[in-house]
Parts: C-alpha cells; structure tokens; sequence
C-alpha cells in the first residue's frame, strides 16, 4: 500500500506576478519577509464528487487575474463555480463530471498546469484519524505520539503534511509508523513556505494572517483525506490528549453537534534534565499557568461538516466557547524544534524559555499515571 503522497501545487515564480504583503514590509522583521508565500498560486489540485477542488493561499491581487484568466480541464473551457475567501486561504471549485487528468490556467502573462488528483476520502472511512503538520520533528517524538493515542485514546490513522524534513527523508516517517499498530497512514510531501506572524507596532504582538500554509493543509485534509473519517483529531506532536471516560472519538462522533473542543495545560520534564526529553518524561506541572489554546476533534459527517477548519477552532462555529471539561490535552514543553518560529525565533523566545525551566515545578501524578499506561509495556 502507498503511504507517501504529494500535492499538485502551481507556482508563479516564473512570471513577473507576486504576492502583495499583507502589512508594508518596512519594519516588519526577516521572519515575516522570508518566510511570505508571495508566488504560490495554489496548494494542492483535486477531485472529488464532480468538482476539481484548489486550495489556495489568500489571492489577494491574485484575484483579479484569477477571475479573468481562462481554466482548462484536460484542454477543455470551463469557469470557476465556486470561489471562497476565508482569512488565511481561499478555495476554488471547477464543476468536473469526472477526474481529470490535467488543470491549466492561462492568465495575463502567465501560464500554470498541474495534475489533477483524485481524493482519498474511501481510505479512511470510518476510522478515527489524526492529522497534523510537522517539520524535523524527532521520529521517536512521532512515534511515540502514535503510540500514546492508539493506546489511550483508540487511534486508528494518521494523515502527516511534511513540511520539508531536512533530517530524515519521507520513508523513515514511514518505516516509524508502520511500528505503531495503526490501521493506515498517509505522509503528505509539503515542502512550501509555511508563513510568520507580522507584527503589529502599536501593541508589539504578532498577528497570524500571514500563516496561509497551515489553515489550507488543514483543509486539503479535510476535504481530500478525511472527509469520511469516523471522526479526526486536530494536535500537534507536542500535544497529548487526555479524557476522561471513553475516548476523544467517542466524544466527538457521538455528541449533537459531531465536535468536541477543549484546552489544553503545560507539562514539564524533571528540572535540569539532561538528556534529550520526550513526552514520557513530561509529569510535571506549575501553579496558575495560563490554559493553552483550544483544539478539538471532529465528526467529518456531522452537524457542521459544512465549515472550514482552522488551527484552534472552526471558522464560522457559533458556540466556540462551549468547551469540554472532560477532554483536555498535556503540551509538553520540551517535544519541540520550535520549527514554527525558525529560522528567526521569536524576540526573546530562548530567554522566555530558560525562565519557563527555572520555574518551580511539582509532580502531576495524574499525568504520570497516563504516561505509564501509554508508554510502560
């Protein structure tokens, strides 16, 4: 069975066209210039249902060459159906009786073709499915997030965007996850410019808008993997969901609404710990940490199968502050590269860092007890 995949992405790098900047470029620092999509002009290209589906990053002055550009499906005339704008990318649809083989668009002074890839939504039908987007992530970190949610929480697949691993190559990804015990498995070649925060002088805090990558690869999981899943599990590496009673799948397909968000808390290693850490080693909490963010795990099929999904909650969900108290999920502080930041970390990222570990901590024996059942055979 075929576990790697690509996407079928069209680049303008060859024109003279690129993408304006959201804010004025001066002042903004190199991680905002360098890490700009400013030439991609879709992400990935796809069927399914009758219609050819383009995941883009936000057109912005792309948009008005898009609408009179001239599509072709396997050198046939056709026009957009469907065009939708949402905050970090936009989704074109093509009405398409059958899958084909090739999209091309001439423009002004611009001309792009890519394959046509027909979607994989009968793969992991009614399987409890995670995905997430990571780069040089260490493989035993993967593994063992594999392990931990198959034991704890009845993971059955995994779909993993590769964002362009420079450490290990896509078959070693692979090889590690074919040790798990999962039913299946896709790995996503994503090796594209996943975007930074810009930042906003007035308050000095960054706004994410610049962060197309990552809302689009959620949705081409969506909406060309996952879209018959039993139900699918939005975290990252560093993040082990906990629930209690039943299992975060269970909580989400069966619930009205097929949606179950939740918080997440900070755990630590063992102060000064040496070696390198993984997430076993994370049973350590503080006193009056701020919670982490929200994430969530829906029902692909349920009541809001309509919305678009984004990194912390849905776009367009009415009742987003409705939050379980019977789920949550432990950030491990120490599973990480920061990759999401280099190469320019943050301003002060280290020293906030240094300051987090020299923090005093206590022993979490809830959380070493689920480590325990995960990870002790």
């Amino acid at each position: 069975m075929i576990h790697q995949f690509c996407l079928s992405t069209a680049d303008l790098s060859e024109t003279g066209w690129r993408r304006d900047f959201l804010v004025d470029p001066e002042g903004q620092d190199p991680v905002y210039l360098q890490a700009y999509d400013r030439t991609t002009l879709w992400y990935d290209a796809f069927w399914c249902g009758g219609r050819v589906t383009l995941i883009c990053p936000k057109l912005l002055n792309f948009l008005p060459l898009i609408n009179t550009a001239q599509f072709r499906l396997d050198g046939n005339h056709t026009r957009i159906a469907r065009l939708r704008e949402y905050s970090r990318h936009d989704v074109i649809e093509l009405k398409s009786r059958r899958c084909p083989a090739e999209i091309s668009v001439v423009g002004e002074e611009f001309e792009v073709s890519t394959p046509v890839i027909e979607a994989e939504l009968a793969r992991f039908a009614g399987l409890n499915t995670h995905f997430t987007v990571s780069l040089n992530n260490d493989l035993e970190w993967i593994r063992d997030f594999a392990v931990f949610h198959r034991k704890t929480q009845n993971l059955q697949a995994m779909v993993l965007f590769d964002n362009g691993s420079t450490a290990y190559s896509l078959s070693a990804i692979e090889e590690t996850l074919k040790g798990v015990g999962l039913r299946d498995f896709a790995i996503v070649s994503a090796p594209l410019s996943f975007g930074r925060n810009f930042y906003c002088r007035k308050t000095g805090t960054g706004i994410s808008t610049a962060k197309f990558l990552h809302t689009a690869l959620m949705n081409v999981a969506r909406l060309r993997f996952l879209g018959r899943a039993r139900a699918v599990l939005n975290a990252d590496i560093d993040e082990l969901v906990w629930t209690e009673g039943g299992n975060v799948f269970d909580k989400a397909a069966q619930s009205l609404s097929g949606y179950a968000s939740y918080y997440g808390q900070w755990r630590y290693p063992a102060p000064r710990l040496t070696t390198r850490a993984m997430h076993r080693d994370h049973d350590q909490c503080r006193e009056e940490t701020k919670p982490c963010p929200t994430k969530y795990c829906i029902a692909p099929r349920g009541l809001l199968r309509w919305l678009s999904w984004d990194v912390h909650k849905l776009i367009g969900v009415p009742f987003k502050r409705r939050l379980r108290t019977d789920v949550g999920y432990y950030h491990c502080s120490r599973v990480t590269t920061d990759w999401k930041d280099k190469p320019y970390p943050r301003p002060n990222a280290k020293a906030a860092k240094r300051k987090t570990e020299e923090m005093e901590t206590q022993h979490d024996p809830r959380a070493r007890a689920l480590l325990d059942r995960a990870f002790l055979d």
